[in-house]
């Protein structure tokens, strides 16, 4: 039954893309697509202000948008290979549950790590740190590592409806914040580096190798990537801080799991075939083995194997609700990206932005705090670079702003961008399946983080490019 709060903010919510719906388009933008922002913004509205589960206002609100717009424009999102890859990915971790390997996986590494949960969040970075710069998807890593350290929080009973807050909360945001950093040190630890680089030297004429990217990258980058398990442990510090006692627990618990079973070593081959899919899936010709397509073969063969069955797959709930609600999102944006929407905005932004008389290094701090705050636009990493990068860009040109560092800054936070939001990328949304943490902590952490990263690369990261000669 629907109590008071519940129906005064789903009227809120409801509200937004009605009353949007029935202002006249701003010029330039055609009606259906100034609808579709309307659709957009509700759908947005609807997942911060959460009158009900994300799942559920989605469906609300694409219900009500298909009686008046196109359904197969509202609908397309759940077309999209990346909707389905987080499903798949999420339904997989349910085998690392069921035939036990997580555990079995997580007690060794609890057993080899340090005596605090810091130091274990350390061991998290350092897993991720050492996959980057030959896995160029964030979200593949994410895949990889995320499940183990699950499991360690789970052996310690916490549950994200136990004891989410004993470890397994700390684990799953700092996941998100390290998969984030080592993407934003190498060229290679996010495909849409690539799009970075390759707009940089068709536009401004400015090559990005995987040698000057390093170079840039090591000492901010790297220092945002060395504070990033302490600031998020004292932001959500996590109720277990001692791993010693667990530590003795583990190894009585990994005697009594006994022998390594037969399921649990099929499994085990299975994810190391998926781990080099996605490290070197891309550089096989003959075969179309990109991210999305190793998620798929990954849970085939985890169905074909007998690892997991139909129920198995209809009871992953996480894995359900984020494809319900990220379809619908992801398919709204990507009308607005094909109707010119963000063409527009861009037109608009360099109408209102007359930047040509302004510091260079003013310049190119506004520049980058408006690529973040559109990032709530975006529910795509690759997509924001592809469509608003050249805006910048050409927003740039006619500036006294020194556009090397203009492009490395914006190159870097378009990883740190994501911390913004819990959709930003695919490595937020597997983790944020998990419902270990809330949206608003998770958007209160990340947003604190692309503060720290500011910090980082305004006091440092710029006089250590001034010292090297990028500048």
């Amino acid at each position: 039954m629907l109590n008071r709060k519940t129906i005064i903010k789903l009227t809120v919510v409801l509200a937004i893309p009605i009353a949007l719906w029935n202002i006249p388009a701003p010029a330039g933008l055609a009606v259906d697509t100034w609808h579709l922002v309307a659709i957009y913004l509700g759908l947005l509205a609807g997942l911060i202000i959460k009158p009900m589960s994300e799942p559920i206002i989605t469906l609300i609100i694409i219900g009500f948008g298909v009686m008046f717009m196109e359904p197969a424009t509202l609908l397309s999102g759940y077309g999209d290979s990346m909707a389905w890859f987080l499903a798949t990915v999420t339904i997989v971790c349910t085998a690392f549950v069921k035939t036990g390997l997580g555990r079995r996986m997580a007690y060794i590494l609890l057993g080899r790590s340090g005596n605090s949960t810091l130091g274990l969040g350390y061991l998290m970075m350092l897993t991720d740190l050492i996959l980057s710069p030959a896995t160029g998807s964030n979200s593949s890593r994410t895949t990889i590592i995320y499940p183990i350290f699950r499991n360690i929080a789970e052996g310690v009973d916490s549950y994200p409806d136990k004891n989410p807050r004993k470890l397994g909360g700390y684990l799953t945001i700092l996941s998100y914040i390290v998969s984030q950093s080592t993407s934003a040190l190498f060229l290679t630890g996010m495909a849409t580096n690539a799009i970075t680089a390759s707009l940089a030297l068709e536009m401004l004429d400015i090559p990005l190798t995987w040698g000057t990217w390093f170079m840039a990258a090591v000492v901010p980058a790297g220092l945002v990537l060395l504070v990033g398990p302490f600031v998020v442990y004292k932001l959500y510090k996590p109720e277990l801080t001692e791993l010693t006692d667990v530590k003795i627990q583990a190894k009585e618990n990994l005697e009594k799991m006994g022998s390594v079973t037969a399921a649990e070593k099929k499994l085990f081959i299975i994810f190391i075939l998926a781990v080099l899919g996605w490290m070197f899936g891309p550089k096989l010709t003959f075969v179309a083995l990109g991210t999305q397509n190793v998620g798929f073969v990954f849970l085939a063969l985890v169905l074909v194997t007998g690892i997991l069955n139909w129920n198995d797959v209809i009871g992953a709930k996480g894995a359900w609700n984020v494809f319900v609600w990220y379809g619908a999102f992801y398919g709204v944006a990507s009308g607005l990206a094909e109707a010119g929407f963000y063409t527009w905005l861009a037109d608009l932004l360099n109408k209102i932005l007359d930047l040509s008389s302004v510091n260079g290094l003013l310049v190119t701090y506004v520049l980058l705090l408006v690529s973040l705050a559109v990032r709530y636009f975006f529910v795509s990493n690759s997509a924001f670079v592809a469509s608003f990068f050249p805006v910048i860009f050409a927003i740039a040109m006619g500036t006294q702003a020194d556009l090397m560092v203009l492009t490395l800054l914006l190159a870097f936070f378009a990883s740190y961008g994501s911390w913004l939001t819990h959709y930003g990328n695919g490595a937020g949304l597997i983790a944020f399946a998990s419902n270990y943490v809330s949206q608003k902590e998770f958007w209160k952490i990340g947003t604190i983080m692309v503060g720290v990263a500011l910090i980082i690369f305004t006091v440092i990261g710029l006089p250590y490019w001034k010292l090297i000669g990028i500048w």
